[in-house]
C-alpha cells in the first residue's frame, strides 16, 4: 500500500512539472509562424489544460509513472527529427499518443486504442491515424538507453523536488525550457464536458464509439483528419469550430 501511494505521489509530481515543461515550451513556441499543419493539429485550442489532461491520463490509464518520461523522450525525438513545432493545438494529441506508446512498450499490461481515445477524448479511427504517424515520425525509435532515461528521470524528478540539476540531457529540445518547480500549479482536472460513459478499466473491452462522420481536409498540401463532434459518444477535444 505504501508502495502504491509513493508511485503515486511520483507520478503525480512528474505529470506537474511535465505540465509546465510543455507550457512553456509552447509559449515559447507562440511567436513563430506556423507553416505546417500536421495530422495533430485541432482547429482551435482545447479548453483543458496540459496539466488536466495530464492529470485525466495519469488517473484513467493506468500507466506507470515511467510512461510519462518515456513520453517526454518520445516527443524530444518527435520535435528533433522534424522539426516539429509543438503548440497549443497539437499538444493534446501529441500527449496521448505518446503515452500510449509508452506504455505499451514498457508496461507489462495496457489497454486497447479503443480504451486510450476515449481517456484522451478523441476517436479511436483517429488515434490509430496518430499512432502510425507518430511512430514513422520518430522512426519507429521507442527503445531508450537505460543512461538517458535516468538522465531525463533524474531531472525531472528534482525539479519537482525544487533541487536544481545541471542539465546534463545531451542534445534536448526541452529540457531548455525546464521552469522553476516552485511555480507550478496544483489543481484538479476538470473535464470540459461529461460523455456520461465512465472511464474505468473495466469498461476498456467495452467501448464503443460510433463516429461516422470522418472526413479528409487539405490545409497547404498537408493532409490532416478532421471529425465533426458526437455529443452523445466522445468529445473530440479542439475539434468543435466556431
Amino acid at each position: 500500500m505504501e508502495s502504491q501511494d509513493a508511485a503515486s505521489a511520483e507520478g503525480g509530481a512528474i505529470i506537474r512539472v511535465l505540465a509546465a515543461v510543455l507550457e512553456r515550451l509552447i509559449h515559447t513556441n507562440a511567436h513563430l509562424t506556423q507553416t505546417q499543419v500536421t495530422k495533430f493539429h485541432a482547429l482551435k485550442p482545447p479548453q483543458i489544460t496540459i496539466l488536466a489532461y495530464l492529470e485525466r491520463i495519469f488517473k484513467y490509464a493506468s500507466c506507470s509513472s515511467e510512461c510519462f518520461i518515456l513520453a517526454l523522450i518520445y516527443i524530444d525525438r518527435l520535435i528533433s527529427k522534424n522539426n516539429f513545432v509543438l503548440t497549443d493545438l497539437n499538444v493534446h494529441r501529441v500527449l496521448i499518443t505518446a503515452v500510449m506508446l509508452a506504455a505499451k512498450f514498457f508496461d507489462d499490461a495496457y489497454y486497447n486504442n479503443a480504451y486510450y481515445a476515449k481517456v484522451g477524448g478523441i476517436v479511436v479511427t483517429e488515434l490509430n491515424l496518430l499512432e502510425v504517424e507518430f511512430l514513422f515520425r520518430i522512426q519507429f525509435e521507442l527503445h531508450c538507453p537505460s543512461e538517458l532515461y535516468s538522465q531525463y528521470h533524474t531531472e525531472l524528478i528534482h525539479h519537482a523536488l525544487g533541487v536544481a540539476v545541471p542539465n546534463t540531457t545531451a542534445g534536448s529540445n526541452i529540457y531548455v525550457t525546464m521552469p522553476n518547480p516552485t511555480v507550478v500549479p496544483r489543481v484538479t482536472p476538470v473535464l470540459p464536458v461529461d460523455t456520461g460513459l465512465p472511464i474505468t478499466p473495466v469498461n476498456v473491452h467495452n467501448v464503443t464509439l460510433s463516429h461516422p462522420h470522418a472526413v479528409a481536409m487539405n490545409n497547404g498540401g498537408t493532409s490532416y483528419s478532421h471529425h465533426d463532434e458526437e455529443s452523445n459518444n466522445v468529445y473530440v477535444y479542439g475539434r468543435s469550430q466556431a
